[in-house]
Formats: C-alpha cells, sequence, structure tokens
C-alpha cells in the first residue's frame, strides 16, 4: 500500500526513574510525506476528511 501525506499517531508512556512519580501517557505525532506500508501491518487508515474528491 503506497500512501501520501500521512500522519502517524501513537502515544508513548515515558520509563520511570527510580524514586520517582508515575509518568503520564504522552500522545506522539508525526508527519511522512510518502510511504510503503506492508497490509498485514495496517491496524487502521482513515482518508483525511479535510481533502474534497471531485
Amino acid at each position: 500500500m503506497v500512501l501520501e501525506n500521512v500522519k502517524e499517531l501513537w502515544t508513548e508512556v515515558p520509563k520511570n526513574g527510580k524514586g520517582k512519580k508515575k509518568s503520564k501517557p504522552v500522545d506522539e505525532d508525526h508527519y511522512i510525506s510518502k510511504m510503503c506500508l506492508c497490509g498485514a501491518s495496517v491496524i487502521v487508515a482513515l482518508r483525511n476528511p479535510l481533502i474534497t474528491c471531485k
């Protein structure tokens, strides 16, 4: 699958240091202009609602 103008989203949980309070999960994102993706690794693919098709 070839995708263009992709925004990848994920959540990371920072590692705790010794004796520190529990860290909160952090939402991260990353922009990719073009990518080739193996179909077996696809979890969900959504069409950008801001782009109108004619």
